[in-house]
């Protein structure tokens, strides 16, 4: 148990504030509690259950859903996507273009972090600085950024320098591993995240943080949006387990469960005063396979996979009606999407002869073993990989399944050689396709899980950011959706619809389908 003093928890909140160069503040929409409305019946405690325990506070450590709606409670980032996926100013009060590669912010005046100091432009450039020098996660929302070209003007002025037009860089500026944390408290606590050092500027402050536990935390005095948060007390209970949060939800053991067992939904709704709520996701899940290690290096092997397994089948027992069984590359709704896409290149069905005639045409007369990583605790996504397994083998494929909790996994999957397939999700938070596919680019954390570094899909990739065209941008994001596909190192297979539960005495709470940072600063307990 480890008492954290003076961390600061960042709900970059889904609704509010002109977009492009408006200094507005404006209001929350979106059912929060507008300034200064108060409930006598209302609770001074939020509680939630959410998916996942950190582990670290430190800002970008993890790509991970689970972890940025725990963390991004602590760093807000200079922009926000609201729920419709429009742009929304936060840190970042206005801005304006110098040309196609210099990016000038101009930050809010008056926001100070949760020990009081300011916020300045020196912590939003070290913030970046930092993410790029470490190849943290976020480093694929800023791939482009001109580091060492970047400069800081004033405490409340940058240019942010791009090596090329980048025609997305601003929604990716919302992404919440591009939190802003405190200069000043890493210097003085040592970059120790879990001991001083994570100091953010949001609503909530961490008072306590239990390993395997909870996160204990408390109103941010010093938070710059006057009113908020609206509960005063915010309490967040990692339970990692799919099937036990659902318990949880059953029991009423929450005021908000976050990502319930879809299997369980009519369950959950069934209990008096629980309410099911669902939300479409920019998530899609992935078959994602090692091209850099054998036998997935062989091309002709990939392709065999894709034949040895029941996509649809699988994703109709695994999930029911919730989301989508994939039909693109990326999510419905983001740019680049071609609901015909899956069905052309992996519309062949399930054929476990042809998979096994391949596989011997490729030297392997008799099969071949591969292993599959997926997350602890998601139940549904080992029951995929379970049911893999049972249709790979007429194919003669032998696959065994390997559990691992989220840090683990992905440490073994960055060491690049010690993995063969992983399912996973990957989000393409500023609703183009290239917040997934920078994702996979080199210099990326991801790139790993694929391998993927063929010249002319990176080309693709790079050349497709640069284009300012909106038009133009999404045809060719389609052309490199497409390249990418007929590769065969990733088969779509789940387009996300995020489910949880809340009690009916809960008001203003609403997911967010951008990278799933849910906000909780808006939210009232009126028991």
């Amino acid at each position: 148990m480890k008492k954290l003093l003076s961390m600061l928890l960042c709900g970059a909140m889904l609704f509010s504030l002109a977009a492009c160069g408006g200094g507005d503040e404006g209001t929350a929409s979106g059912g929060g509690a507008a300034e200064g409305e108060a409930s006598t019946t209302a609770s001074d405690t939020l509680t939630v259950v959410v998916p996942m325990d950190p582990g670290t506070l430190e800002p970008g450590r993890i790509n991970e859903q689970a972890f940025y709606g725990v963390v991004h409670q602590i760093y807000e980032p200079l922009f926000i996507l609201d729920a419709d996926g429009v742009l929304q100013n936060w840190l970042c009060e206005s801005y304006e273009y110098q040309d196609d590669t210099h990016l000038v912010i101009h930050l809010r005046e008056g926001v100070q972090f949760s020990n009081g100091t300011p916020l300045t432009a020196n912590d939003v450039l070290w913030s970046f600085q930092r993410i790029v020098e470490n190849s943290l996660p976020p480093i694929s929302q800023i791939i482009d950024l001109d580091i060492d070209a970047c400069e800081v003007v004033d405490d409340n002025t940058l240019i942010l320098a791009t090596n090329g037009p980048a025609g997305t860089l601003l929604n990716r500026l919302a992404y919440p591993g591009l939190g802003i944390a405190s200069k000043a408290a890493y210097d003085e606590f040592g970059g120790d995240w879990m001991n001083g050092a994570a100091i953010g500027t949001g609503p909530y402050k961490v008072v306590e943080y239990v390993a395997g536990d909870r996160m204990d935390m408390t109103a941010n005095e010093n938070y710059w949006r006057e009113g908020e948060p609206a509960t005063p007390n915010l309490v967040l209970r990692f339970v990692g387990d799919q099937t036990a949060r659902s318990t949880e939800a059953k029991a009423k053991g929450a005021d908000i469960i976050i990502n319930v067992n879809p299997r369980e939904e009519e369950s959950i709704a069934a209990v008096e005063g629980v309410k099911v709520i669902k939300a479409a996701a920019t998530n899609t899940v992935y078959l994602m396979m090692n091209t850099a290690v054998e036998p997935l290096n062989d091309p002709a092997v990939r392709e065999a996979v894709t034949y040895a397994i029941n996509i649809p089948q699988t994703i109709e027992l695994a999930y029911g009606d919730l989301g989508f069984p994939a039909s693109g590359m990326v999510a419905p709704g983001v740019l680049g999407y071609d609901e015909n896409m899956f069905q052309e290149h992996f519309g062949h069905g399930y054929d476990p002869e042809t998979a096994k005639q391949m596989l011997a045409d490729a030297g392997y007369p008799d099969g071949i073993d591969l292993e599959v990583l997926v997350e602890t605790g998601d139940s549904t996504r080992h029951d995929i990989c379970e049911a893999f397994q049972a249709q790979m083998a007429p194919a003669g494929i032998n696959l065994t399944i390997t559990e691992l909790d989220s840090v683990v996994l992905y440490d073994r999957t960055n060491a690049g050689d010690q993995h063969q397939l992983v399912l996973s999700g990957l989000t393409c938070s500023d609703y183009e396709a290239d917040a997934f596919l920078n994702q996979i680019l080199p210099g990326s954390s991801n790139i790993k899980m694929t391998n993927f570094d063929d010249p002319t899909f990176i080309d693709m990739i790079t050349k497709s950011g640069q284009i300012l065209d909106k038009d133009e941008r999404e045809q060719a994001w389609k052309d490199t959706l497409k390249y990418l596909a007929e590769s065969n190192c990733m088969i779509p297979l789940w387009h996300k619809e995020l489910i949880s539960a809340q009690m009916d005495y809960v008001e203003g709470f609403e997911m967010s389908p951008a990278f799933e940072e849910h906000f909780y600063q808006w939210t009232t307990v009126n028991k």
